[in-house]
């Protein structure tokens, strides 16, 4: 996983060392130069190794070249669901009220077609959302021949 999307490793590791000097009395875990979540940034520091009470100045160059790691090549293993145990599609869309559900079209602004998770259903997942979705696309290609 590169959470900085087009940055290399090598790229990555200049401005940490950059941002070693000049944030040297700040919390390494405390103070994330990046647009992240807090939970996120301290969390790929402690993947790092790096004590959530180390300052940048004295950050190792170990350390460094651990979180450039982390940041442009993360590696996660996935094991089972979450801790809500129930994984739910994405609620809020449109409003069913507003949908042809013999067409897909919208009643509010015609020829606008709607389908999968655009639309307000809320469904535990198991396949639902795929159905959802495969059904959609299908009714709106049955109405556009």
């Amino acid at each position: 996983m590169n959470w900085l999307n087009d940055s290399t490793f090598e790229e990555c590791l200049e401005e940490l060392k950059e941002l070693k000097e000049v944030n040297n009395k700040k919390l390494i875990s405390k103070f994330c130069p990046f647009d992240f979540p807090k939970r996120l940034w301290e969390s790929l520091t402690v993947a790092s190794c790096i004590s959530p009470d180390l300052k940048w100045a004295d950050v190792s160059k170990k350390h460094l070249i651990t979180l450039a790691e982390q940041l442009t090549n993360g590696q996660f293993e996935v094991k089972g669901k979450s801790t809500f145990k129930e994984e739910f599609v994405t609620a809020g869309g449109v409003d069913l009220k507003e949908v042809n559900f013999k067409t897909m079209e919208s009643k509010i602004l015609p020829n606008l077609y709607l389908a999968g998770e655009i639309v307000n259903i809320d469904a535990i997942t198991g396949g639902f959302n795929f159905q959802n979705a495969w059904t959609g696309g299908y009714l709106i290609s049955e109405a556009l021949q």
